[in-house]
């Protein structure tokens, strides 16, 4: 009785281990999976509107050289290390913010007799947070083959090209002040920074009101920023135009590098509503000087500029 015991427990032992081999993955060839792609392409280039926020949606599957009797299982990731590379072939780029994707999907299935895997899914979000006009790059590798890390997937690098469009508004983040002819020296209620502080009706920059005209101040963005036009506004505190203080002609000049100034036009003061837009036509600069070129006096005796807030429009 015993030996018909152990025989029936061998005979299980010995289908339990049948099954498992037939359950598991079959070896794959180093380099036989890859990021399906376009004509074989390195690239795929997308249009991100950024005017506002939604889920764009990209489908990424893994391709197999052979198929194999057995499922297989791909998982994709970013890498970011990989921005020189991508940089040194096709010119500047900035990183996708980590904050702007997310993988709702990050593993995909090959299955068993087939060649392509069902689709991986990476989501773009918050696309206000991207720059206008700008270019974005995101690229993207397979991680690992059957939890493999090593050898299985091919080093092909995909790089998601993510051009954005016209933005809704330009935020002043990141702007500080590059330089200012003059300020009223008594009071620091005056300063040029006044002009990018948002605050678009009672807080102003004054020139000096012993300097004559004209009177300018320049700003840094402190990165690479496309307009279409310049906005400025006059505080309502001087109540335009009863008590003067306001420029009747204005030079507006953009620069690369805050040395070479290109002269973008001289502009009659025509402001409405507090405030007058300027445009250009599309432009983009790292630095923008205004300049007062002439001015109503305030209270008839001072040749000054009283300048609220200044921003570019897209």
């Amino acid at each position: 009785m015993r030996t018909i015991i152990v025989n029936i427990f061998s005979c299980c032992l010995l289908l339990l281990t049948a099954c498992s081999k037939n359950d598991a993955p079959v070896a794959l060839s180093a380099g036989s999976v890859s990021i399906q792609t376009t004509s074989g392409k390195d690239t795929v280039q997308m249009a991100i509107p950024i005017a506002s926020d939604s889920t764009q949606v990209i489908g990424l599957q893994a391709v197999l050289a052979d198929a194999v009797g057995s499922d297989h299982w791909v998982t994709f990731k970013a890498d970011t290390t990989k921005l020189a590379a991508f940089r040194a072939v096709y010119g500047n780029a900035d990183l996708l913010p980590t904050s702007c994707y997310y993988f709702y999907k990050s593993t995909a299935r090959i299955a068993a007799g087939s060649t392509v895997s069902d689709s991986a899914q990476l989501n773009i979000i918050l696309q206000t947070k991207l720059d206008g006009y700008a270019t974005y790059v995101l690229p993207l590798v397979i991680q690992s083959v059957d939890g493999n890390p090593d050898g299985i997937a091919t080093s092909q690098v995909v790089y998601y090209v993510l051009k954005t469009g016209k933005p809704s508004v330009i935020p002043k983040t990141s702007w500080t002040i590059a330089g200012v002819s003059s300020t009223v020296t008594t009071s620091t209620a005056y300063a040029a920074t006044n002009v990018l502080d948002d605050n678009n009706t009672t807080t102003s920059w004054a020139s000096d009101l012993t300097q004559a005209m004209p009177q300018w101040v320049a700003i840094n963005f402190n990165k690479s920023v496309t307009f279409s036009s310049v906005v400025y506004y006059f505080p309502t505190t001087y109540k335009y135009p009863t008590l003067g203080g306001y420029p009747t002609s204005i030079q507006l000049e953009t620069s690369l590098d805050g040395t070479n100034w290109v002269n973008k036009g001289v502009f009659a003061g025509n402001i409405v509503n507090n405030m007058q837009v300027i445009s250009l036509g599309l432009t983009t600069a790292r630095y923008l000087r205004f300049t007062g070129l002439s001015s109503v006096k305030y209270n008839n005796t001072y040749e000054t500029i009283f300048i609220s807030g200044i921003g570019v429009l897209p």
